[in-house]
């Protein structure tokens, strides 16, 4: 349960993570907009590490200092589950994380559609020469949904974290509030 008192959390802060509904997300994506200097090195390394796209954008709701990255958090209760025709989207057993499986995701964007944080994009694909892979059909580019899986694949930090000269991201347990007020507290000392 959330103890606002338990965990010196000031009320004006769990407000706005329940109107946000971003209480929701297991790793949210959070800048400290004091220390962050638009210089984008997280960007350019979330983009090397995703094939030259980068899975979040550095905006979104802001509290104080501190800005709510769109970037997938890994939802206690991810809606984007729900509806997705070949289970592509999933939660991984072991980390916990949400993931797309690019080889059964038919570009359908349900997930997309579904998430209200829109943090799943909808990319093209390519071919193993790095071609666009084109409809037959239609001529239009083939696609398939994307988004933050913490860089699960190198087996270390989410590169935009790594890349971070002047840390200013971290990744929050929205819905730990000893976690919250801790880091919170920390900024204010």
């Amino acid at each position: 349960p959330l103890e606002m008192a338990e965990h010196n959390i000031e009320t004006g802060l769990l407000e706005f993570l329940v109107d946000e509904r971003l209480i929701n997300g297991l790793q949210a994506m959070v800048i400290d907009t004091e220390r962050c200097t638009r210089c984008d090195d997280c960007v350019r390394a979330c983009a090397r590490t995703h094939g030259g796209t980068p899975v979040f954008i550095r905006q979104g709701p802001q509290y104080g200092p501190w800005m709510f990255a769109q970037a997938c958090m890994h939802c206690e209760d991810p809606v984007c589950m729900i509806g997705c025709p070949t289970g592509a989207i999933h939660r991984d057993t072991v980390s916990g994380l949400v993931e797309i499986n690019p080889q059964t995701c038919i570009g359908c964007k349900s997930c997309a559609e579904s998430c209200p944080y829109e943090n799943i994009r909808m990319v093209p694909t390519s071919d193993s020469e790095g071609r666009a892979r084109l409809d037959e059909t239609s001529g239009l580019p083939i696609l398939r949904a994307s988004k933050c899986d913490m860089c699960s694949q190198s087996g270390g930090r989410p590169a935009c974290q790594s890349s971070c000269p002047h840390d200013a991201l971290v990744r929050l347990d929205l819905s730990d509030m000893g976690m919250v007020s801790r880091r919170m507290e920390r900024k204010a000392n």
